[in-house]
């Protein structure tokens, strides 16, 4: 079995969520016997993968440059791969490359929506206070400017998105919420041709329960937009004086930090740290507690990473992914969106009750099983048989509805 990964960015699981994931699943399927290729479209910045076969472009221009796309098509033809998993959807270039070809050589085509499609929709007024001039934004900032805008999202994004499920065999969604999401765009759609599989972690580290400190970790990119780190000094200022002996951690880096870093020292805050881009797996291993203020995300990795570790969520309940990864008062907290004092006042009460914290803890880590890359991707070979189970391996879309059927069934389950 031959299977074929493309993605936009550099091949390197160290520098985002889809890189590290098409590592992971690439490992699995070769210790599976798979026979793995990766394509990067990004020129440089790679690093040699352990498991598998990479190629990338040999110019700058990503999927904007012919050549580059031209490289793919004779990559394709030279590894005759039977399923080829694009890990970037929304790239129309690499997209009609892959179609155009697939009839050609007859692998599935599996396209993976790997964000929220509700970014926008439940962020909006957020995403343009930082995005636009202050004037811009002033301009815009009412009833009607905001559906206006709003409108014109929901239209680009219906094209796109119709686009998407049409080009590829099976379209593969992270959670069940997304599917939600999916049908507000694009109305009523072929059930069949979309699946779920959500991302993987290695495993679980229950031997770490016995290390754990009086620890808060923030994990994550240093950015307002998406992540809200805005909100970090905020949250503290409403925790520390109550917790004496709990530090607050920030590992990871981006544009806000000289700002985080003015905003600690205007609030006079003690015990906060920031670590800075660091390997996340010792603080995993030591802190009791998570916290986690971004205001949409696909699946945040980190969540299940930190869960396997026996470290407890606390987040904003911002959107609906959530609801599918952690467990509510059992294995992780989720408070009212973007309310620092909601979420402090949760982690003053489990922070304070060493008997809550320590359920929540073993709990963390019973559901972090469910995401473990042998359960996952175990998930994917069977989406292979399935597939490989119809009639006509050149006219995909339209193929045996027992395969597909049991695709839908399976996702119940």
């Amino acid at each position: 079995m031959k299977v074929f990964f493309t993605f936009t960015p550099a091949f390197n699981p160290e520098n985002g969520g889809v890189q590290k994931t098409t590592y992971k699943l690439g490992k699995y399927f070769t210790e599976k016997g798979c026979h793995v290729v990766y394509y990067s479209l990004a020129k440089e910045g790679h690093i040699e993968p352990s498991d598998g076969v990479l190629y990338h472009s040999s110019e700058e221009g990503k999927e904007d440059n012919p050549n580059n796309i031209k490289r793919l098509e004779t990559v394709l033809n030279k590894e005759q791969p039977e399923y080829v998993i694009n890990q970037m959807p929304y790239e129309n270039p690499l997209r009609k490359c892959l179609k155009a070809n697939k009839q050609k050589i007859g692998y599935w085509l599996l396209g993976c929506l790997r964000n929220s499609l509700f970014s926008v929709k439940s962020n909006l007024r957020t995403k343009l206070y930082w995005s636009l001039p202050g004037w811009a934004f002033k301009l815009i900032n009412h009833p009607p400017g905001l559906q206006l805008v709003q409108l014109r999202h929901w239209l680009k994004h219906r094209s796109y998105l119709k686009a998407m499920l049409n080009d590829h065999d099976r379209f593969v969604l992270l959670t069940l919420a997304n599917h939600e999401e999916l049908k507000h765009f694009v109305g009523n759609y072929k059930k069949e041709k979309v699946t779920t599989i959500p991302n993987s972690i290695p495993g679980v580290n229950p031997e770490t329960l016995d290390k754990k400190e009086k620890i808060i970790l923030y994990v994550g990119r240093l950015k307002v937009k998406q992540k809200r780190v805005d909100l970090l000094a905020d949250f503290w200022e409403k925790v520390y004086a109550y917790l004496p002996e709990w530090h607050f951690k920030i590992v990871g880096d981006g544009p806000y930090r000289s700002q985080l870093e003015e905003d600690i020292n205007t609030k006079n805050l003690d015990r906060i740290q920031l670590e800075g881009y660091q390997d996340p797996t010792p603080y995993f291993e030591r802190a009791s507690i998570f916290v986690m203020f971004s205001g949409f995300e696909g699946f945040p990795n980190v969540l299940p990473e930190a869960q396997s570790y026996g470290v407890v969520p606390f987040a904003f309940n911002s959107y609906a992914a959530l609801a599918h990864i952690v467990n509510h008062n059992r294995d992780a907290m989720l408070s009212k969106p973007f309310d620092t004092s909601d979420m402090a006042n949760q982690i003053l009460s489990v922070g304070q009750d060493s008997k809550q914290l320590e359920d929540m803890r073993y709990a963390a880590i019973q559901n972090a099983e469910r995401f473990t890359i042998n359960i996952v991707g175990q998930e994917w070979l069977k989406l292979f048989h399935q597939l490989t189970g119809s009639k006509d391996l050149g006219n995909k879309n339209e193929t045996n509805q027992t395969a597909t059927n049991q695709t839908a069934t399976s996702n119940k389950q």
